[in-house]
């Protein structure tokens, strides 16, 4: 799949080329690892791409992609080599085995939450972490118990960029849900918690990260949201 490079006012470090430029596989998702997906009918098989160069939102322009995996026997080994790559960032994924992990998160945004939830949690998280200052209690909630960090589908958005605000279908008014986030590390010092239990001997310090290497606007992610009523309606990318 390409992604024509048309009125594109390029940076200084973009290696830019009057072509097509070939889209990059970002994941590919089975329905049969991720329960949560909702294919189209007789599709089983999920790809989203990008072209490696930023949009007007300061983020890579992405595909998704049904297909039915069955019908998938032309396999590439190697992705094509694009014809431009924005080099301000890590746009070119390290490739990387997928081993989906099912796990339960919050929403960072309390009113979402409920207060009666929320003060549960807050006593349990009192009686765990005895050595917490009662004042920070709200942020280590946060870190550890709400939204988790890194690559995942579905879940939560951790807002910071923006406070949350609705995002309809374009095509219907749907309120769309979160699809795939793409983060910039897997982890850092306030989210260590989240480390599985099969990568914690390899994160021997807190800057240690085990993730396809990716930048988004120096270290920030990107939250693809879809319509829940159609999945042939159209994607949304969201900054945070």
């Amino acid at each position: 799949m390409e992604a024509k490079l048309a009125d594109h006012n390029p940076a200084p470090w973009q290696q830019v080329a009057d072509e097509p430029n070939a889209m990059l596989p970002v994941a590919q998702l089975y329905t049969r690892d991720v329960p949560g997906l909702r294919p189209p009918p007789g599709k089983d098989l999920l790809q989203i791409l990008w072209c490696p160069l930023d949009n007007a939102d300061a983020m890579p322009e992405t595909t998704l992609v049904w297909r039915t995996a069955a019908d998938v026997t032309d396999i590439l080994n190697t992705p094509p080599v694009p014809a431009a790559v924005d080099f301000g960032y890590d746009y070119i994924p390290l490739p990387c085995t997928l081993e989906p992990e099912r796990i339960i998160e919050y929403p960072s945004d309390f009113e979402e939450l409920g207060s009666a939830p929320l003060q549960q949690m807050r006593q349990w998280a009192s009686q765990q972490q005895t050595e917490i200052d009662p004042d920070d209690i709200e942020s280590w909630f946060i870190d550890n118990i709400c939204v988790a960090p890194g690559w995942k589908v579905g879940g939560h958005i951790r807002w910071g960029t923006t406070d949350p605000f609705p995002q309809p279908c374009p095509t219907c008014g749907t309120e769309t849900e979160p699809l795939l986030t793409v983060a910039s590390c897997e982890w850092d010092a306030g989210t260590h918690s989240w480390i599985p239990y099969e990568d914690q001997a390899l994160a021997d310090d807190y800057s240690t990260t085990i993730d396809p290497d990716i930048t988004i606007a120096r270290g920030y992610k990107m939250i693809l949201r879809v319509c829940p009523a159609s999945p042939d309606h159209p994607h949304i990318q969201l900054m945070q």
